[in-house]
C-alpha cells in the first residue's frame, strides 16, 4: 500500500534540466535551466511549475532603444501591449560589443501531446543581471549629444507586461521530442528583452531617460534531461 501511494505521489510532479541556444543577426544566446513542474490534471498531461534559468546574451553593433513604457507608449499598465510605439519619443544607443548574464525565476507551462511529444511555454518573472560596463554611442535625431557616457546591464529584472518590463527577461515557446524516458530534444521560438542603464540620463526628449532595450526574436534548439 505504501509503495502504491509513493508511486502516485511521484506522478504529481516532474523535474528536468535543459540547455538551449539561439543564433540571430549578429547576436545569440545560451541558456541553462532547472525546471520543477506539478501535474494538476488527473491524466498527468498538464504541467505548471517554476524554474531557475541562467541566460547569457552576446551581441555585436546592436541598437538598444528607449525602454520605459511611459515613453514608448505614452502610458503604463497592461494596455501598452496593444499600443503602437510613439516613434518621436524613441532614441537609441549603439553598443559595439554587448554581453549580459541573467539569473531569473521562471514560470513554466506544458502539455504532453503524446508520450513522445511535449509542448511548452516559459517566461522569466524576476531576477538580476550582471555584465561589463560599455561605452555606447547615443543616436537621436531630435537631441544629438556628444557627452561621453557609459552603460551597464540593468541590474534588476521584473516581468510587468510588454514595455513595462524591466531588465533582461527570456521566454520560450517550444516543442520537445522525448528520445527516451530521460533525454529529449527541443526546438521553438525565443523572445528576449535585454536592457542597459546609462550612468547619466542621456536621453532628454520628451523627458530624461537612462534605460535602453534590445528585443531578440530567434529560433531555438536545446537538449533536456529529465531527473524524475
Amino acid at each position: 500500500m505504501k509503495g502504491l501511494l509513493a508511486q502516485d505521489k511521484m506522478k504529481q510532479h516532474s523535474s528536468w534540466l535543459d540547455v538551449t541556444g539561439s543564433v540571430g543577426a549578429a547576436q545569440g544566446t545560451a541558456a541553462a535551466a532547472y525546471v520543477y513542474n506539478w501535474k494538476p490534471g488527473k491524466k498527468d498531461k498538464l504541467d505548471v511549475g517554476l524554474g531557475l534559468r541562467y541566460t547569457s546574451y552576446f551581441g555585436k553593433n546592436k541598437y538598444f532603444i528607449t525602454a520605459p513604457a511611459k515613453l514608448t507608449s505614452g502610458k503604463t499598465g497592461p494596455a501598452v501591449f496593444f499600443i503602437e510605439n510613439i516613434q518621436e519619443n524613441i532614441d537609441s544607443v549603439q553598443i559595439r560589443s554587448s554581453q549580459t548574464n541573467a539569473l531569473n525565476l521562471s514560470l513554466n507551462f506544458g502539455y504532453s501531446i503524446t508520450k513522445k511529444l511535449y509542448a511548452g511555454f516559459n517566461i522569466d518573472a524576476i531576477g538580476f543581471t550582471f555584465g561589463k560596463t560599455v561605452t555606447p554611442q547615443f543616436i537621436s535625431s531630435s537631441n544629438p549629444s556628444a557627452v561621453p557616457f557609459t552603460a551597464k546591464p540593468t541590474a534588476f529584472n521584473a516581468l510587468l507586461v510588454s514595455d513595462n518590463d524591466r531588465g533582461t527577461l527570456n521566454s520560450e515557446l517550444f516543442f520537445m521530442y522525448k528520445i527516451n524516458k530521460v533525454v529529449g530534444v527541443k526546438a521553438g521560438f525565443q523572445f528576449l528583452f535585454t536592457e542597459y542603464t546609462s550612468n547619466i540620463k542621456i536621453q532628454q526628449t520628451p523627458e530624461p531617460n537612462d534605460r535602453f532595450r534590445n528585443k531578440v526574436s530567434a529560433f531555438l534548439v536545446g537538449v533536456t534531461y529529465q531527473l524524475n
